[in-house]
């Protein structure tokens, strides 16, 4: 039980790297940039237990918060938690829940991790979106078109990478836990 513990902290921890340097994979675009942070909170939504993927988001956004430069482009601070694209900050936790919650009742099967991470993916866009229209006064379909539409083949496209990448970790991983 005790090496099972350390495993997930550990676990947690590297996960935590890996959303840092994820966020830092950036496409600058006007507003809102293309970044593999998406990618990472799928992983992260994907490996971990709920609570403690929830925790591992809520930590980054604490992190960046008090001025670490771990958001895209290395950027931090009250600025950005209040800036255009602070809903998808607010969105990971989320979306760390809900896929997390849905793969703990379906399972963890290809079918699970594909719809579980395209529904957080989708709620993280419309979140994101959601915010744009409080922030820069959009209406709802230019925040869609700015947020929300264009990102969402590349969302598919990094869920894809997550599920791959997330079955072979899983194997690995309890390989690991039963040693």
């Amino acid at each position: 039980m005790k090496s099972q513990k350390l495993h997930l902290l550990i676990l947690s921890g590297i996960l935590l790297a890996t959303m840092i340097v994820c966020s830092q994979i950036t496409i600058p675009l006007p507003i809102v940039p293309l970044t593999m942070q998406t990618f990472a909170v799928g992983i992260i939504a994907s490996l971990l237990p709920v609570v403690n993927s929830f925790t591992v988001l809520c930590v980054y956004t604490i992190m960046g918060a008090v001025g670490l430069p771990i958001y895209a482009e290395f950027s931090s601070g009250l600025a950005v938690l209040t800036g255009p694209t602070a809903g998808y900050l607010y969105s990971f936790p989320i979306y760390c829940l809900v896929t997390g919650l849905l793969l703990k009742i379906y399972g963890k099967s290809y079918f699970s991790l594909f719809t579980a991470n395209i529904i957080g993916m989708l709620l993280s866009l419309l979140i994101g979106s959601l915010w744009m229209i409080l922030n820069l006064h959009l209406g709802v379909w230019a925040a869609l078109m700015t947020g929300m539409i264009p990102f969402i083949i590349p969302g598919i496209i990094k869920v894809i990478l997550v599920v791959v990448i997330a079955k072979r970790l899983q194997g690995f991983m309890q390989r690991q836990l039963a040693n």
